[in-house]
Parts: structure tokens; C-alpha cells; sequence
């Protein structure tokens, strides 16, 4: 970050300050060097391109600033670099171009384009450069050469034939199609419409330098001085090489006032205006050269030979302009009625600001202590209390007229609080539980406390809007009174040794804030809150809280003054969140701030004075910050850039929407905010789910880092917060490729296969359970069919044999029937054709029983036949 931060007024003659800034105001040197962003501290070339980078040529790479960090462009970094040093640069549309000795740079926001330059570059180097219409360029060399690219092609410029030895040392345009060239032999004009070329100058005369505007041209010879040019070519010699010997020469620069700047050889710098030159220096540059000079509105950019590169800008904090007061350890402040204000200092004794004077009281002007601890007012009186007890003085005589100390009734002589009440009641808290208020006579009066507090420190009051008085102690909480008397007492949920309450507050909700050892208390009717680190504060330690009644509160602690906007205080308040973070602005040593460590343990530990400004001490001098400035500022706009994408050791510029490759999971991506104003005043929240709405804080680092995103489309958000309030949110649409594995295609593709898998798969099983079962079965039933064949041919034999016994029967059975058939049959025969049966000699009633025999004897044979059937059958 920034560094090397210090006031200018005090370290220079006023004369030499009042060209450069309005009169009694404060400036602060931020320095860039190899210890916070520079490669090499020997500046060759700076320039701001389109966008508002400021870019530095150095000896070891370029480097882009943008108000808040560096980033080095060198060949290790950038390998497309062919040099790592660049010498010229020439602004244009396009951008910055950087010239090296045998290559070109394109700058703008990166490095857009790299010229080799090596094929007219042979035993030379670049020169100059110029861009001319249809993005030509024209490129000067140290032989006096010069050629033009166009298209990557490098021809000479036919119109630049010189019959003698020169070097060209610059390029200046007059319009788009006009130049003049400053060489060793004379100062020339090109019109590349009529291709002509014109010496305009002696060809004794050697010009080194043209700078300033089209209507305002200056000239510079190291033989003759500064001439200025009018518009028929004469020149008038304004400054002569006598009275800026020591002048550097590639510095030369006209600012907006028509002053000509430039850098000493020697030390410091030199002012031309109307011919006269004044010389002035800061501390800060010692014996450096400076090399390289940028005026812009009240900034002033210097790049130096040792010391890189400085830049000279308006303190967001202020100092009293007074030498009495610097370098002071401050301890209380205060305003008395007639407007003064008083500072009391550690080891210095009180100081008193009355306009443009200061007025000092110690010790041996009769001060108790030259040790402050608290101030106060009453009745044209200013109290001045310390560990040995209170001087008092009469404001309109600047008298000290009596003390006041134990013997006067004072519980202990170590005060920590003077405070003055809208009663006028002078109020005074010491330590051994001493609350004391002076009477009407100016008496000290003890309030009645419970003994538990006799050994109690008090620190700090507080009126509330109904009248009442809290004081807060060390380690006993909050005491409460109404009127002069004792009401309750209320702890804090803070551990022991944090338990101090150093200031209190009352917001327009008519809760209680609490600067304490253990952060920022909030009593919200019974509710307790502590704003902490994990918030957003600072510093754990809180010394005062200031209501600047417009925008927010300010609160002084170890590290400088943070304020929080009234939105911000709201957002906490509100918040069911105990670890919700809010947005802060911090004023420290960067912002002119004499010292980031402020001091505690005094009252009051700041104040807001009548015009609304507030004084804050800290261990180096007093700060003095304008509220109104933050209602001010906002007005310009915010310059926010996507910058690079960079995926393992491959870096591309984003210049619009952006795709991860297939298969990255790790990138990062970095932006940047320009702003050499006041780089402190943003917040910065990023998220990349829009759907969810914790945004995350991004601290110190203007980079993302992202890793294991799942393919799909997003968007980065991030929140640009301007002293606590919401400007703008810039958006990012990325795209995180999936391979061919990873996407929808290839998972329906999965499924599909998957799905025919399984059908194959118990296809196949019920299919080979299917064949085991008919196996199974055929097996089964060709065990069945051959138990059935067997069983057959037993039939088979069996129906053979009963065949061969049918017969048989059958033969048996037709020769027995034959008899008694044939002789039924015969009776039968003869009693129908016979009448009379005498031949026959039996009667007919014989015959008919012989038939009757015959017959039955026919039965017993079907009987018997029947019975050996069915015997077989068996």
C-alpha cells in the first residue's frame, strides 16, 4: 500500500508553496517505490492512458498504478515483452505508446501490442515516437532516421532526407497532419498532407525538447534556454540556459496556468511563470532528480532517479497551521464560548488557537502539570485538569487565576473528566470514586454513591435528551443520576480489563453507544450488541464517538478515525446477525492524519467545533477532518474495471463476458478501482450466486480467487460502498465449461446406456434363468419319458403275453362255446321246425330244458371268461 506519508506545510517557504496550493492548506507526499509496487526506483516515463491508469517506466519493467496498488508488466511476468525497459511515452487515442530502444508497447489498461523494432534498429535506438492519422506511427532514431509503421511495416518517410549527421531527440504535433521535429541540427516542420519538410530554425541550433499545447509551444535548447513559439514559427526566448543549468531537460512540462515545471539536476524542483523561476523542494526528495513531472488539478506526480514516484496531493485530514502544535503528543481538545479552541498536550502544557495565533501555558507559567488529562468551560472560565488536580483560567485576561486539587474537597487529585452541563453544572470525575459538580460558588460538591464504588475510576460523561447524566468508570459499568442524585448502576457484558468506558453516545432512536476497551456497545432497551472486529471495526479499542449530525458517526481508536454512515449503523443495528459486517471508511496516516494512533483515557476524546469540523489528537499533532468533504465527494464518478483473467501461469485481459475451459476448476480474477484521491473511501462486497444475498467482504486485495465452481453459468456481482453508502454494483457473466463428461448430453447419454445396460442385463439373467429352467424341465422330462418307455416296454411285454394268454383263452374259450351253442342251437332248430318230437324220443318240455342247460352252460363259460379277462387286465 501506500507509504512515506507526511505534511508539507511547515517543510517549505511559503513562497515557494503559494504557486503550488491554496493558502493554508494541508498536503500529503504519497510515495511508490520498491517497497510497495515498483520493480526499480529510477523512473524513466509516466503517463495516465484512456481508462486512468497510471503507468511508470523503470529500469526493471512498467508498472500500472491505480491509486491503490501496482501491478509490474516485465518479461518474466509477460513474456510478449521484448524489453525491460522503456525510455519515451507518447499518448494517443489508442493509448500509451512506450518506446524501448529497439521495440514498441502499446499501453492501455495492458499491454495491448508489441512492435518489434529490431529492422531499423540496427547500430541506433528509438528516439521518439508519434501516432498519426489511420493509427500510423512515426518512429525517430539516434541516426537521425525516421520511418513509419503502418500495418506492420516499417518504410522510411520519403519526405525526411537529411544530408547530414543529426540525432532526433522529439516529436510534436501541431494538428492531425502537421508535426514538428526537434533534432541536433534544428528544429523542423513536417506536413505529411503536402509532403514537405521545412527547417524552421537555425541548423546550429540544437532542440532537444517541444512540449505544451498546440497553441502554446515551448522549446528547449541546452545551448540557448526556453524559447516560446508563435504561430509563424518565431521564437521568443522567455527563460536563457543561464538561470536553469541544472535543469533536466526530459522533465519539461506547461500545466493548465501556462507555468512551466521542471526537475532540477541538482535538488528539487523549479517554476517558471512570466519568466521568473522560483525553486522549492520537500523534504521527501532530498537529493533525488526528478525526473518526470505530471500536474494535474491539485496533484502533482514527480517520478525521481532513487526515490520513485511521488505524489503530492490535498489532505483528506488537516492540520492546524501553527509549528507550535506539530510533532505534539495531543491529549484533550476543546471549544471554549468565545470560539478558541484549547489543546492540551502530554509534556507541553496547554496551547490555546485564537485565529492565527497561539497562546501557551506550562508549568512555569503557573499550569499544575503539563500532563492533560480533560478541559472544560464554565462561566468565562476554562478548567484544565491533570493528575495533580485543575488549574483554572480566566479566558478574557489568559490568566491562571486558582487550582483546584484535594485540600478543595476533590476525592483524589488524579482528574479524568471535566464536563459541563446544559444546567452549567461543572462537572468532575476522579479517580477513588469521585463524582464531584462545583456549586455556585465554585465548590466542590461530592455526589453520595454507594461504597462499593470508593475505589472507582471515572472517565467519561454523557447527557441524555431527557436530562439525565450517565458517567461511565473503569470496570464498574455505567452510573446513572438524576439531577445530583444516584440512581442505578448498569455492567456491560465485557471482560475484566475491557470493561472501560472511555465515551458514550445517544443516536436519534435514543439508544446508547458505548466506546469501550472491548469494542463499540450498543444498549438497545435491554438489549446488549458489540460491535467487534468481526464487524467491521477497526480496532477493538474505541476512544470517542462523534455525531457529525449529517452523514454518520466517526470514532477515533488505535488505527485512525473510522466512520460509519448512518445507513451502516442501521444495517447493524437491525441485523439478527451477530457476525454482520459493515461498510467503513478509515482515515489514517494516507488521508494526512498526523499519526494512525489516536489517544484514549482523556475528555473529551474528540469534539466537533462550531463550523462542524472535528479535531481529533493523536500521539503526533492534531487531525482536523471536514464531514462536508464526504457530502461533497460522491458526485464525480466511480472508474471500476474488470482487469485480468488468469488461469495457472495464462493471463488474458477481460473485456467482456468470460468462459472457463473445460476441466479448470482454480482461476482468478482481478479489477481495479481507480482513484488517487481518496482510495479509502470504498467498501468493497463481492457474490457469485445471485440467488443468495451474503454478500462476502473483499479487504485488502483487488483479486478473486475461485475454485471447485461446478460447470454452469454465473455471474459475479461486486458492490462498490462510497463512505458507507451504496453506489453501483458491477456485474460479470462467466461461464464455467463442462467436459464432454460432465454435461447434460453425456449424463442423458449415461442414462440411455445405463437404462440399456440393466435391459440386457436381466434380459440376459431371465434369459439363462429362463434356459435353466427349460434344461431343468427337458431333463425332467426326458427322465420322465425315459421311466415312461420302460414302463412302456413292461406294457408292451405285458400286452404281449396277455395277448399270447387271450388267445389262448380266446381258443380255449371259442372250442367250449362251440358245443353247447351248436346244441342249442340244434334244439332251438327243432322246436321251431319240428311239431311233434316222437322220432326224437324226448318230449318238448325235455328239449326245452336241454336248451335251458345248453344256455347256461354258454353263461358259466362268458362268466368264466370274463373273470380270467379282467384277472389278466390286473
Amino acid at each position: 500500500m501506500l507509504c512515506l506519508i507526511s505534511l508539507l506545510v511547515g517543510s517549505q517557504k511559503l513562497s515557494a508553496q503559494a504557486p503550488l496550493f491554496p493558502k493554508n492548506s494541508n498536503y500529503i507526499v504519497e510515495n511508490w517505490d520498491n517497497s510497495n509496487g515498483l520493480p526499480q526506483n529510477a523512473v524513466f516515463a509516466m503517463e495516465k492512458d484512456n481508462h486512468g491508469y497510471f503507468w511508470v517506466a523503470t529500469e526493471e519493467g512498467l508498472t500500472r498504478i491505480d491509486g491503490y496498488s501496482a501491478k509490474v508488466f516485465d518479461q518474466e511476468n509477460y513474456p510478449l515483452m521484448q524489453e525491460q525497459t522503456y525510455y519515451t511515452f507518447y499518448k494517443s487515442k489508442a493509448g500509451i505508446w512506450a518506446t524501448g530502444d529497439r521495440s514498441i508497447a502499446l499501453l492501455e489498461k495492458n499491454i495491448r501490442k508489441i512492435i518489434d523494432c529490431t529492422g531499423i534498429t540496427n547500430d541506433t535506438w528509438i528516439r521518439a515516437v508519434t501516432e498519426i492519422d489511420g493509427g500510423k506511427l512515426l518512429i525517430g532514431t539516434d541516426a537521425g532516421d525516421i520511418h513509419q509503421w503502418e500495418n506492420g511495416t516499417f518504410t522510411e518517410l520519403e519526405i525526411w532526407k537529411h544530408e547530414f549527421p543529426m540525432e532526433i531527440y522529439s516529436f510534436f504535433q501541431i494538428d492531425s497532419y502537421k508535426l514538428l521535429v526537434g533534432t541536433t541540427r534544428g528544429l523542423y516542420e513536417l506536413n505529411l498532407k503536402a509532403n514537405t519538410k521545412k527547417l524552421i530554425s537555425a541548423d546550429s541550433l540544437g532542440v532537444y525538447k517541444i512540449f505544451g499545447t498546440s497553441k502554446e509551444i515551448y522549446i528547449f535548447s541546452p545551448e540557448e534556454g526556453i524559447f516560446q513559439m508563435n504561430k509563424g514559427y518565431e521564437m521568443e526566448k522567455i527563460v536563457p540556459i543561464s538561470q536553469i543549468k541544472d535543469i533536466n531537460l526530459s522533465s519539461l512540462i506547461v500545466d493548465s496556468d501556462k507555468r512551466i515545471w521542471a526537475g532540477s539536476l541538482q535538488q528539487g524542483l523549479m517554476m517558471i511563470n512570466q519568466g521568473q523561476v522560483t525553486r522549492f523542494s520537500y523534504p521527501e526528495l532530498k537529493n533525488y532528480t526528478v525526473r518526470k513531472i505530471i500536474k494535474e488539478d491539485n496533484n502533482l506526480f514527480l517520478g525521481t532517479l532513487g526515490k520513485g514516484l511521488l505524489i503530492i496531493k490535498p489532505a483528506s485530514v488537516n492540520q492546524p497551521n501553527h509549528e507550535e502544535l506539530r510533532n505534539k503528543n495531543v491529549k484533550a481538545i476543546y471549544q471554549s464560548e468565545d470560539s478558541s479552541i484549547w489543546i492540551g498536550t502530554k509534556a507541553n502544557g496547554l496551547h490555546q488557537i485564537d485565529g492565527s495565533k497561539v497562546k501557551i501555558w506550562t508549568q512555569k507559567d503557573g499550569l499544575i502539570q503539563d500532563n492533560n488529562t480533560s478541559l472544560a468551560s464554565r462561566n468565562g472560565k476554562l478548567y484544565y485538569s491533570s493528575t495533580s488536580g485543575i488549574s483554572v483560567i480566566d479566558i478574557q485576561r489568559g490568566k491562571i487565576i486558582e487550582q483546584i486539587t484535594e485540600e478543595d474537597g476533590l476525592r483524589s487529585n488524579y482528574v479524568h473528566a471535566l464536563f459541563r452541563d446544559s444546567n452549567n453544572r461543572l462537572w468532575i470525575l476522579t479517580r477513588k470514586g469521585g463524582i464531584h459538580y462545583l456549586d455556585e460558588n465554585d465548590k466542590p460538591q461530592k455526589i453520595k454513591l454507594p461504597e462499593k464504588f470508593d475505589a472507582t475510576r471515572f472517565v467519561s460523561a454523557l447527557e441524555l435528551k431527557n436530562g439525565q447524566l450517565l458517567i461511565g468508570s473503569m470496570n464498574e459499568g455505567i452510573l446513572r443520576l438524576e439531577d445530583t442524585v444516584f440512581v442505578d448502576n448498569k455492567r456491560l457484558p465485557l471482560a475484566p480489563g475491557e470493561d472501560v468506558i472511555y465515551s458514550m453516545y445517544e443516536d436519534a432512536e435514543n439508544d446508547l453507544w458505548f466506546g469501550t476497551h472491548g469494542g463499540l456497545v450498543l444498549l438497545k432497551g435491554d438489549q446488549i450488541k458489540i460491535l467487534g472486529k468481526i464487524n467491521g471495526l477497526k480496532s477493538k479499542t474505541v476512544y470517542s464517538i462523534t455525531d457529525d449530525g449529517k452523514r454518520g458517526i466517526w470514532i477515533s481508536n488505535n488505527f485512525g478515525v473510522q466512520y460509519f454512515s448512518y445507513s451502516e449503523i442501521k444495517k447493524f443495528k437491525e441485523s439478527e446477525n451477530e457476525n454482520v459486517l459493515i461498510s467503513s471508511t478509515l482515515y489514517d496516516e494516507r488521508l494526512g492524519l498526523p499519526n494512525s494512533e489516536t489517544n484514549g483515557l482523556i475528555f473529551p476524546a474528540a469534539i466537533q467545533d462550531y463550523s462542524g469540523k472535528i479535531w481529533i489528537p493523536t500521539v503526533e499533532g492534531v487531525g482536523i477532518i471536514n464531514p462536508q468533504t464526504i457530502s461533497n465527494s460522491p458526485n464525480d464518478s466511480i472508474s471500476f474495471y474488470w482487469d485480468e483473467l488468469r488461469i495457472g501461469e495464462e493471463k488474458s485481459d477481460i473485456q467482456g463476458p468470460i468462459r472457463i475451459p473445460e476441466g479448470v476448476r482454480m482461476f482468478q480474477i482481478s479489477f481495479n478501482l481507480i482513484d488517487f484521491e481518496n482510495p479509502a473511501q470504498y467498501s468493497l462486497f463481492y457474490r457469485i450466486d445471485n440467488e443468495n444475498d451474503n454478500w462476502l467482504p473483499i479487504k485488502n486485495q483487488r483479486q478473486l480467487f475461485f475454485n471447485g465452481l461446478k460447470p454452469g453459468d454465473y455471474t459475479l456481482e461486486i458492490k462498490v460502498l462510497r463512505y458507507g453508502e451504496e453506489d453501483k454494483v458491477y456485474s460479470l457473466p462467466i461461464k464455467v465449461s463442462a467436459l464432454f463428461f460432465e454435461t447434460l448430453t453425456f449424463k442423458i447419454i449415461i442414462g440411455i446406456v445405463a437404462i440399456l445396460l440393466l435391459y440386457f442385463i436381466l434380459q440376459s439373467y431371465f434369459n439363462k434363468k429362463l434356459k435353466k429352467d427349460l434344461e431343468e424341465k427337458v431333463i425332467q422330462r426326458t427322465s420322465d419319458l425315459s421311466q415312461a418307455n420302460e414302463k412302456l416296454k413292461e406294457a408292451l411285454e405285458e400286452i404281449e403275453n396277455q395277448n399270447i394268454i387271450m388267445k389262448q383263452l380266446t381258443w380255449n374259450h371259442s372250442h367250449l362255446l362251440r358245443a353247447p351253442l351248436t346244441r342249442a342251437m340244434g334244439i332251438n332248430h327243432l322246436l321251431i321246425n319240428y311239431s311233434k318230437y316222437e322220432g326224437i324220443e324226448k318230449s318238448k318240455e325235455e328239449l326245452e330244458k336241454e336248451l335251458l342247460e345248453s344256455l347256461k352252460q354258454v353263461d358259466e363259460i362268458i362268466k368264466d371268461t370274463h373273470t380270467k379277462s379282467e384277472n389278466l387286465t390286473k
